[in-house]
């Protein structure tokens, strides 16, 4: 008959032989056909004509849904014929929720030889940035038919469909933003404070705990400046969100010879994941030198002239000594020539006078003479007492 064709040869025999006896006969096969068919599993184990496994190594899966890090994780499964005859077995999956999604490398086996076992994937898949979550998932092997002309197996019917099952869970991560309210050059005088404001954005999945720092601590100590506030500040944040507003002031050193400038470098990071990537801005902090900032020329000034400055710098600078050197000489040459006149204007006022006195005698011609020629002798010694003259302390 048609309808008992789900059962093997040895079943339908019984069938063949309880439909030609008598009543009691009939009753009696039938009833150990129920109970062939419906015995427990592991009765029939040993010579069931269908039967179907189906297993995965592993039943938790993780998995990294940053949004620089996402990626679907594979796992490996197996389906096995562990019936008597041929098979052809459907595969199927399940997640609960919606932010997981599974898929399988193969749906279906068909002609599955007793005892043959096949391998397929099964792949997991997240979108990024979601929460932290845990749901679960099967994977289900189905008999569909069985023998070599299949027979179609009813729903339901006992060792015809198996199992396997397990968690998908999408992992915590930490990232971060620190944003700093005024990221512009702060200029200050000496001894003056400065506050540097920032918020930190909690840019992960989970309520994380996060610290900045101030990364060059001790190069701005080393610098003169003084910590008002605390170095550092911490902040417990929920995901999606910023933190109260954090503070650190700075107090500028009391005395600048010249302008000081510095980078006050900031860091945010988290303190429940190590590897998260941290989070650095900078600020730039000028003092002015002390009395108004005018200082010196500093050698960081001298490295931006060029040759040609420098050049320039020089020939004006040689150019100076020369015309201070030449006004010493004019003035030292000035100061000789007005003493030579005075003493010849004398020497004319004295000979004058004595002619009209009547009294010039020839001592005093002679003495007169002996004038003229010693003027003349001074103004040829005048150049090789220049030497003796001029001081160079002079100029």
């Amino acid at each position: 008959m048609e309808k008992y064709s789900l059962i093997p040869k040895d079943f339908m025999t019984l069938i063949r032989v309880a439909e030609s006896g008598g009543d009691l006969k009939r009753l009696i096969l039938i009833s150990i056909l129920a109970l062939c068919i419906f015995a427990p599993m592991h009765s029939q184990a040993q010579g069931a004509p269908i039967g179907v496994e189906v297993e995965c190594d592993q039943s938790t899966v993780n998995i990294n849904v940053h949004p620089e890090q996402n990626a679907p994780v594979t796992v490996s499964c197996t389906v096995k014929n562990i019936g008597t005859a041929t098979q052809d077995i459907s595969l199927d999956s399940n997640v609960d929720g919606n932010d997981f999604s599974i898929s399988l490398s193969e749906d279906s086996f068909e002609k599955m030889p007793a005892g043959e076992e096949e391998s397929f994937t099964a792949t997991f898949a997240a979108s990024p940035r979601i929460a932290v979550l845990s749901e679960d998932f099967n994977i289900t092997a189905t008999v569909v038919s069985w023998g070599m002309e299949p027979v179609m197996v009813p729903v339901g019917m006992l060792g015809s469909s198996a199992e396997v099952g397990g968690t998908v869970n999408s992992m915590p991560y930490s990232r971060m933003d620190l944003e700093v309210s005024n990221p512009s050059t702060r200029n200050i005088e000496t001894g003056q404070e400065e506050a540097i404001q920032f918020t930190i954005f909690n840019d992960g999945n989970r309520i994380d705990n996060l610290e900045v720092e101030v990364v060059n601590q001790f190069e701005i100590e080393d610098a003169g400046f003084k910590f008002i506030s605390d170095p550092f500040f911490r902040a417990t944040v929920n995901p999606g969100a910023s933190s109260d507003q954090g503070t650190i002031i700075l107090e500028a050193p009391k005395n600048a010879d010249s302008e000081i400038s510095i980078q006050v470098e900031l860091r945010a990071y988290s303190k429940l994941d190590t590897n998260a990537e941290a989070s650095e801005v900078s600020v730039r902090v000028v003092v002015a030198a002390s009395g108004g900032g005018g200082g010196s020329i500093g050698v960081d000034s001298l490295e931006t002239l060029d040759s040609d400055s420098m050049a320039i710098i020089g020939m004006g600078a040689g150019g100076l000594i020369g015309v201070i050197i030449l006004l010493v000489i004019i003035s030292r040459l000035t100061k000789k020539a007005g003493k030579q006149k005075i003493a010849a204007k004398e020497a004319k006022k004295a000979a004058k006078a004595a002619k009209k006195s009547g009294k010039r005698s020839k001592k005093s011609k002679s003495v007169e003479q002996e004038f003229d020629e010693e003027s003349e002798l001074d103004d040829f010694d005048e150049l090789d007492d220049f030497d003796d003259d001029f001081d160079f302390d002079d100029i």
